[in-house]
């Protein structure tokens, strides 16, 4: 036990470098403004969303992009309520709306994959329903293409209220984009969120669609991107300006819950190599933690937890200025604890919890 706290700082210190070279790679990137941007179609698979879709089509409306270079395909995926009527009524341009009508997959992917069927451009674009994308959006898609990659995703930001599950949701969503940025800068892309996510439509059909990304209800990103890496794609993650799409944070413990086990499904099927580098990593910070309970058996117990809340405080805290975020020092203290408790209980819950489509 003496020699686990002794070692746990030097591993902590290792991965932290790990985490903040693959960041300061991603993060140091400038936007590349190419002479001509690129012709994208963005996908939006619907499922009653009428309360949503307001807000959304508000957002959509004012991109900075040019007007004949895009174009924003909603895929009705049998809604019950007027969410179908409603967007027929702003059909514009750019807008189109289509039914999910035979879809070849269950839940989310077939509606995604009805869309990309119907898109008339090679770039594809996936945003929800329940997101509000910035004006520059579609413009850091375009230029983070422009370097060469095959799938690119942004951040999506949390929208929190005061509640206690608001917080530790945005919290962990800052978490999640911290890892998902840094692996991509050290080369070893694991996952995105699919609220900023877009990929060549020839990269899609290059590695079957959803056929082999087919496990689990969600994994339209996580999986997609496992199938990618398998063929030595490129995936690159972007953060310039005016960018983030973003979408509200649940507020009730059952809904977080409901959210957490779907997304963390699918980190069942990711590859070993994933596996193994956030086992170590997530390991690595709960010990750390858990350490607190066992500085009665030796002080030495006490460096782990003291380097690991130092090392937490600093990352965020750099992180957050770029972001539209304001965790206290107290809150980063004492969120980043019950994101470890809550890994665990997510994990587990994911395990026993099934899935749903809306």
């Amino acid at each position: 036990m003496i020699f686990v706290a002794i070692i746990l700082p030097v591993l902590l210190l290792i991965f932290f470098f790990l985490i903040t070279l693959g960041l300061r790679r991603t993060l140091s990137a400038k936007i590349n403004s190419p002479a001509e941007y690129e012709n994208i179609s963005v996908i939006i698979a619907i499922k009653n969303e009428i309360n949503n879709l307001p807000a959304l089509i508000n957002s959509l409306n004012s991109p900075d992009y040019q007007q004949d270079k895009y174009e924003i395909i909603f895929v009705d995926d049998n809604s019950e309520d007027d969410s179908y009527n409603f967007l027929e009524s702003q059909l514009n341009h750019n807008y189109k709306i289509i039914k999910a009508i035979n879809k070849k997959f269950n839940g989310k992917k077939g509606a995604l994959d009805v869309g990309i069927k119907n898109a008339q451009f090679n770039l594809i674009a996936v945003t929800d329903a329940d997101c509000l994308p910035e004006p520059h959006w579609l413009k850091s898609i375009s230029a983070k293409f422009s370097e060469g990659f095959d799938i690119v995703f942004g951040y999506s930001p949390l929208i929190e209220s005061k509640s206690f599950v608001s917080k530790i949701s945005s919290f962990e969503n800052l978490r999640n984009y911290i890892l998902y940025f840094a692996s991509a800068g050290l080369q070893i892309p694991y996952s995105a969120t699919a609220r900023s996510f877009a990929f060549r439509k020839e990269l899609f059909y290059q590695i079957n669609g959803f056929e082999n990304a087919n496990e689990t209800l969600s994994g339209d990103d996580d999986l997609l991107i496992r199938e990618a890496v398998k063929i030595k794609a490129r995936i690159g993650a972007f953060r310039f300006d005016n960018d983030l799409v973003y979408s509200s944070a649940p507020d009730s413990l059952k809904e977080y819950l409901k959210r957490k086990a779907r997304h963390l499904k699918t980190s069942h099927h990711y590859l070993l190599q994933h596996k193994i580098f956030l086992s170590l990593w997530h390991s690595i910070n709960i010990f750390s933690v858990y350490s607190i309970f066992l500085i009665p058996i030796s002080n030495l117990f006490a460096i782990p937890l003291t380097i690991k809340i130092f090392l937490d405080v600093v990352l965020v805290s750099t992180i957050k200025k770029t972001l539209p975020h304001s965790f206290s020092m107290f809150e980063i203290i004492y969120l980043q604890m019950f994101y470890e408790t809550f890994l665990i209980i997510n994990f587990i819950n994911s395990v026993f919890t099934k899935e749903k489509w809306k």
